[in-house]
This record gives structure tokens, sequence and C-alpha cells, in this order.
């Protein structure tokens, strides 16, 4: 998991994090320590990313703020921010040993052993765990649960709980579900139940996600119902249309004679 870093958090993580947001033009000084100037700079870094600015670094700060490639010949505070991680002098310049370690922690981690430093290397470093990327051929590719938790988690997305399988749920689904947190802002919690049936455009197909009330509470809800275009309804359950990145969403406000109000999304 992503490291949670905040004001008073010390250590080469913040260093990491320091070296990476002076990478991206920010001016502080990279000490290892969390104060006030690193807060305001990861704020500052955040508002830019259209992120919570909430001065704490967390899954979706580090995947904006590694999203830099380092390779041979490379230099700055990026390259700074590599070294840190890895353990060799951290001078800013891709020379022998940096090369090296690079190249060895790849292999050692199973990664493409190609001496560059992208997305999958720098989040096995600083997280300790790959993110396997979403398939993107084709509008029906399906995921396993493991897979989809790890890319939900990976957009900060909390896992869901109780009678919930995302297994065979669509990459599409999922690309919909994060594409919804990114436009809304709002605290997420993405799952589906076993046990559907199997309609067209169902859960059992990989089709739809439910997100809970209890943990959105009025964030999504308010967020769908100003934003989105409302339709008619679908039985007594209100129901909006929208588009996500390219992603047509249908949202329906269920509410089951025995509790568990929810938001009923399907994505196509």
């Amino acid at each position: 998991m992503w490291p949670t870093l905040k004001t008073g958090s010390r250590g080469a993580n913040t260093l990491t994090a320091q070296h990476l947001l002076a990478a991206r033009g920010h001016r502080l000084t990279a000490d290892g320590v969390f104060g006030q100037k690193t807060a305001q700079a990861v704020r500052d870094f955040q508002r830019k990313n259209r992120l919570a600015a909430d001065g704490v670094i967390g899954p979706n700060t580090w995947t904006k703020l590694t999203n830099l490639t380092v390779a041979p010949g490379a230099r700055g505070q990026v390259v700074k921010a590599l070294q840190v991680q890895l353990g060799v002098r951290a001078d800013g310049i891709v020379g022998k040993k940096t090369k090296t370690a690079v190249s060895n922690f790849q292999k050692k981690n199973r990664l493409a052993v190609d001496g560059v430093v992208g997305p999958e290397t720098w989040h096995r470093i600083v997280a300790g765990t790959t993110t396997p990327a979403i398939p993107t051929s084709g509008r029906d590719v399906r995921l396993d649960h493991r897979l989809a938790l790890q890319q939900l988690a990976a957009a900060g997305i909390k896992a869901p709980v109780g009678r919930t399988s995302l297994s065979g749920v669509r990459a599409r689904t999922i690309q919909g579900v994060i594409a919804l947190k990114k436009a809304s802002r709002c605290t997420i919690t993405g799952g589906t139940e076993s046990g559907h049936s199997n309609g067209e455009y169902s859960h059992a197909k990989g089709y739809k996600l439910d997100l809970r009330t209890r943990d959105e509470g009025r964030c999504v809800t308010n967020w769908i119902k100003t934003t989105q275009r409302k339709g008619k309804p679908r039985g007594n359950d209100p129901r909006w249309h929208g588009t996500l990145n390219g992603i047509s969403a249908e949202y329906v406000y269920e509410t089951p004679r025995n509790g568990g109000i929810h938001w009923d999304i399907t994505f196509k």
C-alpha cells in the first residue's frame, strides 16, 4: 500500500515526496521532515491536479506525484527521489550505481528489466506492491476479484464488504467508477453483490457497481443530482444519466423495502 504522509511524518518516504514535489516546480527544502511548507506544497500540487487539497499524501497524490519517468541520462529532483528509495547517493544523476540498482530491483521484483522507472516500478519501490494495469483492449475485458480490488485501491476507492464479489467485472466498469471518484471528488466504496440475476446489463454480467449511501453520504448523491441528467424513473426508483471519460453511466437510486438504500450504477 502507498504510505500515508502528513504533517509530522519523517523519513525516506517524506524525503522522496519532497524531491518529487520539487521536480514539479514546488519550492521547498527536501529534509525528510513533513512541515508546514511541505504541507502547503502538497495542497498546491493537489489543487493543480484536481485532488482533494487536504495536505495529506495518500494513494491518489502518490499516483500523480510518481507519474514521471526516470530513464538513463535523466537528472534532477526526480532522480534524487528515486535514489533515496534505492539507497544510493542522491546526487540527481542516473549514473552506473543508480542504473545497476534499478535493474537489480526490477529483476528481484519480476518487473521488466529495462532500467526505466515508470508507474509500475515507482509503485513497487514506494508502495511495496505492483499494480497491474487495467486491460484497455475491447469493451468486454473481464477482471478477477483480486485485480479489480487492486485497481480500486490504487485509485483510493474503499474495498466493498459483506456479500460482495468483483469476479468477472468488466474493466470498463472499474474505469467508470474510478472516473466517477475523480469527477465527484467524493469518498467512494465500490462493490457488487453475489447472487444477482443474469440480465443483459446486470451485476452478474459485470456492468454494475453499487455505491452505498451509508459511506458516500451526501457527496455522491449531491453530485449525481446536480451534475447529471435526470431521466425517467426505473419503477419507483429515480434515475439519472451521464458520461464519464466516454463511459456511459446510468444512476438509479434504489430504496429496497428491506433497507440498504444505495446507488445502483450501470457503466456501458
